[in-house]
């Protein structure tokens, strides 16, 4: 995963899937800063996500799509969706701690 957290909240790039295989098995693992860990990719995942996103709306636009795959893509948007909120809850979350330190130091 990140080695950091990026600073620019947009200027992340999307995680790759070695990158989201590694993370989870980190996670699921256990045995670590689990605020370290985001911090250090949430600004990834979140571009991950909305990356997600605009490809799945993209394929939902075509016309030769099969019904059982517009199906199953229109039934992931809403967890796409609750992912990229989830993100951007917890970005907002770092940037109060560290507007808390900074008043704090």
């Amino acid at each position: 995963m990140k080695a950091a957290a990026n600073d620019q909240r947009w200027g992340a790039s999307p995680l790759t899937m070695e990158e989201l295989e590694t993370g989870l098995r980190m996670l699921g693992r256990g045995g670590i800063d689990q605020n370290e860990f985001w911090d250090a990719n949430i600004d990834g995942f979140r571009q991950t996500v909305v990356l997600a996103i605009r490809e799945t709306s993209a394929a939902l636009q075509s016309r030769e799509m099969t019904l059982r795959w517009r199906t199953e893509l229109e039934a992931q948007l809403p967890a796409l969706v609750q992912y990229l909120e989830l993100a951007d809850r917890y970005i907002a979350r770092r940037a109060r701690r560290a507007r808390l330190r900074c008043h704090i130091n």
